[in-house]
């Protein structure tokens, strides 16, 4: 089966019925994996070719100290479906990727609920099926983690099998989105989720040439040292992406649907990229909870650069506040809705955890000490299970060498840190209070 036969049967969209005129916007989601928060053009790195993503930023807001709330594939996904931190629904980790029992509905089956049509293309990942957390239709995905990026097994609709289609996978499934967008006859929750730039890399050859025989293509802000890293296979297939976005926005502009769609750009989560000898993730260092994060198209202001902190659990409560829907439970984040409107910030902290300090939870066998994190536009602190602490001033300290958190000068800052993070913790009823 060729990819334009594969597209044209997994795409299902006539069942999708047409309700009465209403102004609730569409949203795109849009979730890269592995990226590092400054492989974007437009976020301060001018050795990376983004220009579709770049002019996409501009036309919105672009919150330049997003970060991720857990950063892994499963807890990520975990965290945007419920609107909630790890430990309130229970998928913790890639080695626990189901949420505890008796949970629901996500935030996906609320919108639903309330008359979206609710779609997923992409990247799953987590262990219940996409019909139970909410998609009403899913016609082209990947059931596990990740995928090799030519000729990738992948699946169509509900309790289908892998099969192999033929193709590169960040074309089919912006290919499969392109249909449905083009399909679409009431307002949609669209969750593309990419497994790019997640290896194993493969990008077509021009966009390999873009980068061969340079020198010295890390990003400006990334750590120097560390482990040696494959630059030139990762900027390929973050410009494939980026090439691929750009034909997307182009369809939801044919369609007409401009005006009336919200698109976010997330990474799921940050990539080391082998600074402080690690090229992985899960860590509480910047390359890895720090990700690229903004938001275009529909009510956005354009043309908005934020440094205000947030978070990807701000991201379902604001899917509920711009469609009208009341929660069916408290949510751990908070709306962007404000923001995103008048492209004025107001946040003063956001947060971030891990919390599987277990043994194959990160699909190894090493292992990364529970910690809860609190940001500001300025500093970062982190606090470990064991109760070890870490203060950064990251104006001054991008890399986050120099641990302040002994400094008897910076006291006042520690203290309003752990204040900000205390008050956190009760308020989710995070029992790790007690490291405090």
């Amino acid at each position: 089966m060729n990819r334009r036969q594969w597209i044209q049967s997994a795409s299902g969209l006539a069942a999708a019925p047409a309700l009465a005129q209403s102004q609730r916007p569409n949203f795109i989601f849009l979730f890269s994996d592995d990226h590092h928060y400054q492989c974007l053009g437009v976020n301060g790195n001018p050795k990376i070719r983004t220009p579709h993503l770049d002019a996409l930023a501009r036309r919105g807001v672009n919150f330049v100290n997003g970060q991720i709330t857990t950063s892994q594939c499963a807890p990520s996904r975990g965290v945007c479906l419920s609107g909630l931190e790890t430990y309130q629904s229970g998928l913790l980790s890639n080695g626990q990727t189901g949420f505890r029992p008796g949970y629901g509905p996500t935030v996906v089956e609320q919108m639903r609920r309330s008359g979206y049509d609710t779609t997923l293309i992409g990247k799953w990942h987590i262990q219940p099926e996409p019909e139970q957390c909410g998609f009403a239709r899913a016609p082209l995905w990947l059931r596990g983690g990740g995928s090799q990026y030519q000729n990738p097994a992948l699946r169509r609709g509900f309790g289908g099998q892998n099969m192999t289609v033929e193709g590169h996978i960040t074309d089919l499934f912006t290919d499969a989105a392109i249909d449905y967008v083009q399909s679409a006859n009431r307002p949609y929750l669209l969750w593309l989720s990419y497994n790019a730039p997640h290896t194993p890399w493969y990008a077509a050859r021009k966009f390999r040439e873009m980068y061969e025989g340079r020198e010295d293509l890390a990003p400006p802000a990334h750590a120097p040292g560390g482990r040696e890293f494959d630059w030139v296979s990762y900027y390929s297939v973050i410009s494939h992406l980026d090439e691929s976005i750009g034909r997307l926005v182009t369809a939801v502009e044919k369609a007409g649907q401009w005006s009336n769609t919200v698109i976010f750009f997330v990474g799921d989560n940050g990539f080391m990229c082998g600074a402080k000898n690690w090229n992985g993730k899960v860590v509480p260092w910047e390359e890895s909870v720090r990700v690229p994060f903004f938001a275009a198209g529909g009510p956005v202001k354009s043309g908005v650069r934020v440094e205000d902190p947030v978070a990807s659990i701000d991201i379902p409560a604001t899917w509920l506040d711009l469609a009208r829907v009341k929660p069916d439970y408290k949510l751990a984040g908070e709306s962007l809705r404000a923001c995103l409107e008048n492209g004025t910030g107001g946040r003063e902290a956001a947060f971030s955890t891990w919390n599987d300090g277990r043994v194959g939870a990160l699909a190894t066998r090493q292992q990364v000490e529970p910690y809860r994190l609190v940001r500001t536009r300025t500093h970062k602190l982190i606090l470990w299970e064991s109760r070890k602490q870490a203060l950064f001033d990251l104006r001054r300290d991008p890399h986050e060498e120099n641990n302040l958190a002994s400094d008897s000068a910076r006291r006042g800052i520690l203290d309003n840190l752990k204040g900000r993070l205390q008050a956190r913790m009760q308020q989710t009823e995070d029992t790790a209070v007690s490291w405090l």
